[in-house]
């Protein structure tokens, strides 16, 4: 086990079973963290909390579609009843839909909303509670680079990880005075097993990539998890209403080759 800056916490973690979630999930636990898994297959979140517990870690599993409100009002109480407290959420369940405003149908523009923005609203309005009884605790919303740098083809998405930004910054002054702090973490690509089998549809996709951001390359989900928590441990303390971007310096700038081709 890694420094235990989270030994006695219990932090909630959306969509553990893969990607960036299952890479927090780990991140946590090494820090001594207490662990509950939700994700929306309950045997996804089973094997999360199998995996922390080789690691010496504990955990609860939980199934929970982070659409449904039902779901996400039983959550909370179970995490009560185990652990007692909650000290941090990291908020990551996502979706996305290939779609312009003009293609999207409704349900479909409203279930990427739902996924994205409004479960931040829903779960955090649940455990904020008890994070105040608590003393105060840490909630981390993952968004996106394309909060700040809209992609084409992605109208919900990229408006919905607008919302996320913006919503974490006004969660970030609504609940200062109760020792609550909010930060947001946009990633940019990141190879997730859904992205990447998404991008190995193109055999040109490493060109893109390349195109497409300065390091060339996409994130681990490690490298997104660990700034992640950082953000919830005590070396943050200073730190709210922060959106970090960790995109390989996707929104750095737009790079010009004929710029350096100019001599003088």
């Amino acid at each position: 086990m890694n420094e235990q800056k989270f030994a006695g916490r219990v932090g909630i973690v959306t969509a553990a079973g893969a990607g960036i979630g299952r890479a927090i999930a780990h991140e946590w636990v090494l820090g001594g963290g207490l662990l509950v898994a939700t994700d929306l297959q309950q045997a996804a979140a089973d094997h999360v909390i199998t995996e922390i517990e080789t690691m010496g870690g504990e955990g609860l599993a939980v199934e929970m579609n982070v659409t449904d409100l039902d779901q996400i009002k039983a959550m909370v109480p179970r995490v009560m009843e185990r652990f007692g407290q909650i000290d941090a959420l990291f908020n990551v369940a996502g979706n996305n839909s290939m779609r312009t405003v003009e293609e999207a149908e409704d349900a479909e523009w409203q279930f990427i909303i739902d996924t994205n923005l409004m479960s931040i609203y829903r779960i955090s309005k649940r455990v904020i509670p008890e994070m105040r009884k608590g003393g105060g605790g840490v909630i981390i919303n993952i968004a996106s680079a394309a909060g700040i740098l809209a992609e084409n083809r992605c109208s919900a998405y990229s408006a919905s990880k607008a919302g996320v930004i913006n919503l974490s910054r006004n969660m970030a002054m609504d609940f200062v005075d109760d020792n609550i702090r909010v930060n947001t973490i946009s990633p940019g690509g990141t190879e997730t097993p859904r992205i990447k089998g998404y991008m190995d549809q193109f055999p040109d996709h490493a060109k893109m990539l390349k195109d497409a951001c300065l390091m060339g390359r996409m994130a681990q989900p490690s490298e997104i998890a660990k700034p992640a928590v950082f953000l919830a441990s005590d070396d943050a303390s200073f730190i709210t209403g922060a959106n970090l971007l960790v995109d390989g310096g996707m929104t750095a700038g737009k790079v010009f080759p004929l710029f350096d081709e100019i001599q003088g």
